[in-house]
């Protein structure tokens, strides 16, 4: 059986009035210096839930991805979070359960502690692994349908504001007036004076007319109601650029478009271990090129996730791993900026 262990876990969090803080937010950091782990948290109240992802440093495509949900434990001051479902499993990874405590190491929030299989997994207890966290964004890199669903049962409902007691209006006393007496008019009316005729014909004036172009939406009319997600920004020097593609995980019939500066260069292609590749050479009149990854279907295995791999001339290689659904499409820009 592979040492490779999701990341759903019993997570403990020592917090006091000095160190107290939100867990909302992307944590990341290592696994005993053998994988990469990623920790996707929402604290609603007194309730934790969300999902992890890890992967091997060795081979990024040993990974998966894991549900938890949780909660505060008065005893003893602590988070208790255990996952319960895969969302996605390359194969050989196991639920775990981790330990951590609240820590500030040079001005940062960190999470130490320790991973350990369950013991129904291995007889005679579980094996114990190292772990350390930061914290890199408030926000989770993702929000599940699971995650959402977390927050709207755990949220309590706002209580109505109280109304203003109704104080009932006073009618306004009524005041007779007495009517003076008419007096005559003896003032004589001043005579009517008659404005002379224009000599100068009037004439209209036209109003300007003005040409109203319409803007043109390169983007096919299906990704209007869908979110762009920026996965990553990088600053290149070259204006030529080699793109691979592959299905992340388990090829599970992702199809996907892509879209450079909102202009299609791949339609309806099946991702797979095979790489879409794509030669692409960046447009001199801008800066900034946006590639957007846009599903059109999730697979048998929801969301569509790809793998990007992009190369440059000058040697330059990057990874990247996306994930796109019905609702948000992935993207990735480059920044040109010449050496």
């Amino acid at each position: 059986m592979k040492k490779t262990f999701t990341l759903f876990f019993l997570s403990w969090f020592i917090l006091n009035a000095a160190t107290a803080q939100r867990l909302t937010g992307t944590w990341e950091g290592s696994l005993d210096s053998r994988e990469f782990l990623q920790v996707n948290i929402v604290e609603v109240g007194n309730k934790l839930c969300g999902y992890t992802w890890d992967y091997t440093y060795r081979n990024k495509r040993d990974y998966c991805k894991a549900y938890f949900s949780g909660g505060y434990k008065k005893e003893n001051r602590s988070w208790l979070i255990d996952g319960y479902s895969f969302m996605e499993n390359s194969g050989g990874h196991i639920l775990m359960q981790l330990i951590f405590r609240l820590d500030f190491e040079n001005g940062e929030t960190v999470l130490n502690g320790y991973c350990r299989v369950k013991e129904s997994f291995f007889s005679g207890g579980g094996t114990i692994y190292e772990i350390s966290l930061k914290k890199v964004s408030n926000q989770p890199a993702m929000m599940t349908q699971e995650m959402k669903d977390c927050v709207k049962e755990n949220t309590p409902p706002k209580k109505p504001l109280a109304k203003p007691p109704v104080v009932p209006k006073k009618e306004p006393a009524i005041i007779k007036k007495t009517e003076a007496p008419k007096k005559k008019d003896t003032l004589k009316k001043p005579p009517v004076v008659t404005k002379p005729k224009d000599t100068i014909a009037k004439t209209t004036p036209v109003p300007a007319i003005v040409k109203v172009i319409p803007k043109q939406n390169t983007l096919p009319a299906q990704t209007n109601g869908r979110v762009n997600k920026e996965i990553s920004r990088i600053v290149v020097n070259d204006r030529k650029i080699n793109l691979n593609v592959y299905d992340n995980g388990t090829v599970d019939g992702d199809t996907v478009s892509i879209f450079y500066n909102g202009k299609v260069i791949l339609s309806h292609q099946r991702l797979s271990g095979k790489p879409l590749i794509v030669d692409l050479t960046l447009d001199e009149k801008t800066s900034l090129h946006s590639i957007v990854l846009f599903a059109e279907n999730l697979g048998s295995i929801p969301p569509n996730t790809a793998l990007i791999v992009f190369t440059t001339p000058a040697g330059k290689r990057y990874e990247l791993f996306s994930s796109a659904t019905l609702q948000q499409n992935a993207e990735l820009i480059f920044e040109y900026k010449q050496k």
